[in-house]
């Protein structure tokens, strides 16, 4: 049911369509004003929204689970808030079962299995630097590398997926997006529908083959993913493979995004960096505050009437709590528009906090840190071929799909 609007604060209301072109083409400026500002409503297209964008606001919307729900609503009217259509991924449940499936998935996600990775990482990084030598001196930093962290270094390291499979969730990561563009009660695409079975269809067969035939990757833990007796049931195997493989593993590749374009348009950064790679930790993470991989997470619900931030919030309301705002918030990181790879920022809310901090975000680093490292390494004077280029973003409303990065390797 859809909270009533006539005790709102309506000098606090923004009209703003936080999905637009123009919007993402000012992010980053945005960002800046929201964390400086209470949070506020955006009465747009469906359900009302709390924008929060100051650190202090964002980290008690992410910690304080029992206010801020992650479940939505399904069913009409709130099609744009189920990113993942039919699929309950982790980070959309609540409570006990959120902690007991999160439980059942962290293995996979352990330091242990992430080491094991990293060799399978590098040699894929290394065959697309080769493509790229062979090809260059020009390349699209996004299209012939940065999204290809996930196409073939993810996919590939972590599932073993042939080229008939990668294409389809290749594809499902190409139309995903639209779900979040959904008018209230419009149904979704026969497009988004078709993409969603064929990758259901995929996860299903993947998921069977692991069980006939195990392997040492990551679908054989989750299927094998056993605690105290307790595993995932087939329905949530499905779901957190899906959302994983289907949809999760692209932040990967806008966090790739963000970094390339902010290390590459500041030349003087960069050859330090080169100099020293030892640096390269430190410098991602001040990419990951300044140019993480989207202005909101998943969606949050009111389980009842509060306030945040001086700001009413009532019980029904959909709440937008930004994990990349705070980070631009002045109180936490002083002069927070300036980027310094040698700042070496703490308690950044890039990757969430709270029950939901992002249980990939060992993985994501530790991809995107062999990615920069071994790009350096093989071409450490390559540039952008236009110094003024402005950058231009695609993907789901919240996030910041970087579409091109024309560069030369020398």
């Amino acid at each position: 049911m859809m909270p009533s609007l006539a005790e709102l604060d309506r000098s606090n209301v923004v009209d703003v369509d936080l999905g637009s072109a123009e919007f993402k083409a000012n992010a980053h400026r945005h960002m800046a004003e929201w964390a400086r500002r209470r949070p506020f409503y955006v009465l747009g297209k469906g359900p009302p929204q709390v924008v929060v964008g100051r650190y202090a606001d964002v980290h008690r919307v992410f910690s304080d689970t029992e206010t801020f729900k992650s479940e939505m609503p399904r069913g009409p009217g709130w099609e744009q808030f189920n990113k993942i259509m039919f699929a309950q991924f982790v980070t959309q449940m609540d409570g006990e079962q959120h902690a007991r499936v999160r439980r059942l998935l962290m293995p996979a996600f352990s330091s242990r299995r992430i080491e094991q990775l990293q060799d399978s990482i590098t040699r894929i990084v290394d065959g697309m630097l080769d493509r790229i030598e062979a090809n260059g001196p020009e390349f699209d930093g996004m299209q012939d590398f940065g999204a290809h962290l996930v196409v073939d270094a993810l996919l590939d390291a972590m599932v073993n997926m042939d080229g008939r499979r990668k294409a389809i969730f290749v594809a499902f990561h190409d139309v995903i997006p639209g779900t979040t563009y959904v008018k209230p009660g419009e149904s979704w695409s026969p497009e988004l529908r078709r993409a969603f079975d064929r990758t259901m269809e995929e996860v299903r067969a993947i998921i069977e083959e692991r069980r006939v035939s195990p392997r040492s990757d990551f679908i054989s833990d989750l299927v094998n993913a056993r605690d105290q007796g307790d595993k995932l049931s087939d329905s949530e195997l499905f779901d957190q493979i899906f959302g994983i493989c289907g949809a999760s593993l692209s932040a990967t590749s806008r966090a790739a995004g963000g970094a390339l374009y902010l290390l590459y348009t500041h030349p003087e950064q960069l050859e330090q960096l080169t100099r020293n790679p030892a640096l390269i930790p430190d410098a991602l993470e001040e990419c990951f505050r300044l140019a993480s991989n989207g202005y909101f997470t998943f969606p949050r619900i009111a389980t009842r009437d509060t306030e945040v931030g001086g700001t009413t919030i009532l019980k029904g309301m959909v709440v937008r709590p930004s994990p990349l705002a705070p980070n631009y918030d002045p109180d936490v990181f002083p002069d927070p528009t300036r980027f310094d790879i040698h700042r070496k920022p703490k308690r950044i809310l890039s990757f969430g906090a709270g029950p939901h901090h992002c249980i990939g975000n060992i993985l994501g680093r530790t991809t995107i840190t062999i990615a920069i490292r071994s790009l350096l390494a093989r071409f450490p004077k390559a540039h952008l071929i236009d110094p003024g280029f402005t950058p231009v973003y695609g993907g789901a409303v919240g996030e910041l799909r970087l579409q091109s990065l024309p560069m030369k390797t020398h």
